[in-house]
């Protein structure tokens, strides 16, 4: 009975919803597993101690830091490979004993094209699929997240960078041009992350919202979750809670 009224609540916010848009860094792509890996192999190749999550989170926090600055035009247009490559010379200079050469970087680089997805991402997105268009929104490049998700085994209806919006997340634009192109209004669009400053954009900017639970601790996951259209544990309960009352 309990889940029953769940359902009716969750079904009474969305009817309307006809598009879902999913960031991917963090939310459905495991970027922590392969670049700690990465970055522990290098490390062991060079017979050095290297702490492989200070460097991963270092790297990715810094990218962001980078984003920023292309957002406020202090800094050239850029996508996240030209920005996590960026990253990488900085990251050579704090950890000397690794001995990143460029090449060693180029190739470093290409772990975030080789990303994998948490278990239960498969199956959920094609049960998703089955009732909504499911798309990526993110900041990473396109190169990145059809790599990532050819290497995962998982299939999207579309793809959406920032990179080629003109206007990087979290900025209004960035989310109100994808309900755009899909031809639809923002509030029948329903960004989905575990970023919760994320998707308190994306509300600013009309759309709906739907929050999953983060599976690792992850840069910009904490913050209130009240106010979003949906909380999911997973992404198995989000499917439940957006097709069921569909079905």
């Amino acid at each position: 009975m309990r889940k029953l009224r769940e359902l009716k609540k969750v079904r009474n916010g969305i009817e309307q919803v006809k598009v879902l848009t999913f960031d991917v860094g963090g939310s459905i792509f495991d970027w922590q597993t392969a670049t700690r890996q990465a970055v522990r192999s290098l490390a062991e190749e060079r017979g050095v101690a290297v702490d492989d999550r200070a460097f991963a989170f270092t790297w990715r926090r810094r990218m962001f830091e980078q984003l920023g600055e292309v957002r406020a035009g202090d800094r050239p247009w850029q996508n996240a490979d030209q920005l996590h490559r960026a990253v990488l010379d900085e990251l050579a200079e704090q950890y000397p004993a690794l001995e990143l050469s460029s090449a060693d970087r180029d190739q470093l680089n290409r772990v975030w094209h080789r990303l994998g997805v948490w278990e239960d991402v498969p199956d959920s997105l094609a049960q998703l699929r089955e009732h909504y268009v499911v798309a990526i929104l993110t900041v990473l490049s396109l190169s990145i997240v059809v790599d990532s998700s050819k290497h995962a085994g998982i299939d999207w209806d579309a793809y959406l960078s920032c990179e080629f919006l003109g206007v990087y997340k979290p900025e209004a634009r960035a989310y109100q041009t994808a309900a755009r192109l899909f031809g639809v209004r923002p509030e029948e669009t329903m960004m989905v992350a575990v970023h919760p400053p994320d998707l308190a954009a994306a509300a600013a900017a009309g759309l709906r919202t739907a929050y999953v639970k983060p599976k690792l601790e992850e840069m910009g996951s904490r913050g209130d979750t009240a106010g979003f259209d949906v909380c999911a544990e997973d992404y198995r309960d989000l499917a439940r809670l957006l097709c069921s009352p569909r079905s």
